[in-house]
């Protein structure tokens, strides 16, 4: 009994340390597909399958899509399709070795010019998530193929925000003008309120001798003869 305690401890601990081990899966509405959420933006799209799936919805959406549809008319779709694969996937990270034109370099080669870039931008995020590509992903690859910006993070937000702080002319030599100023306006209000005291007390220094001569000289009459 103890043996079989003991066995069946070891064997749940090795498939704890199993399950721990195993990579991360997304798993999507094909129970028998699962799409890999870290490393390479090529595993997380699921490799050449998915990416080829993707291009043949986007192929297939360009060009019957009209800014685009006369540049694609008469092109090879399954020598662009060859060439679209080797981009994605060497800008999303996979094993390939890639040295023709980009992305944006071969569409303007067919003639589709920066203008038709956010049709081009969005038939292929129809064609991304068709396939089940998750939106961070989606905004990836959109990035990689330069047809969209990179958003800046928070702490780069900041540091840009501090840059810009940095480089306001005059700002710290205002500010110190400004501290300067108030200083002086403050000494000056300080040294006026020193000569009204000192007024004061001179006021109040008179008034105090004329009080008091004036009580000598009634000590004195009432001191004097009388008839």
């Amino acid at each position: 009994m103890t043996r079989m305690v003991m066995a069946t401890a070891a064997l749940s601990a090795l498939l704890l340390l199993i399950g721990t081990a195993a990579p991360l899966h997304a798993q999507h509405d094909d129970p028998n597909m699962e799409w890999v959420m870290d490393g390479p933006l090529y595993d997380r799209l699921g490799g050449e399958e998915m990416i080829m799936g993707v291009i043949d919805d986007f192929v297939a959406a360009a060009v019957d899509e009209e800014p685009l549809k006369g540049h694609l008319k008469g092109v090879d779709q399954d020598a662009w399709k060859e060439t679209l694969l080797a981009q994605f996937t060497f800008v999303s990270g996979g094993e390939i070795e890639y040295v023709g034109s980009s992305f944006k370099e071969s569409l303007a080669e067919m003639g589709i010019e920066e203008a038709s870039m956010e049709t081009v931008a969005d038939q292929l995020t129809i064609a991304l998530e068709l396939n089940e590509a998750w939106p961070e992903d989606v905004d990836e690859l959109l990035v990689a193929l330069e047809l969209k910006e990179a958003e800046l993070t928070e702490e780069e937000m900041a540091e840009e925000g501090m840059t810009e702080g940095e480089m306001e002319p005059g700002s710290s030599q205002d500010s110190e003008a400004g501290d300067a100023g108030g200083e002086a306006t403050a000494d000056s209000e300080t040294g006026d309120a020193g000569d009204v005291t000192v007024e004061a007390d001179s006021d109040a220094g008179d008034a105090g001798g004329d009080a008091e001569a004036s009580e000598t000289s009634d000590a004195a009459t009432d001191d004097g003869p009388r008839n």
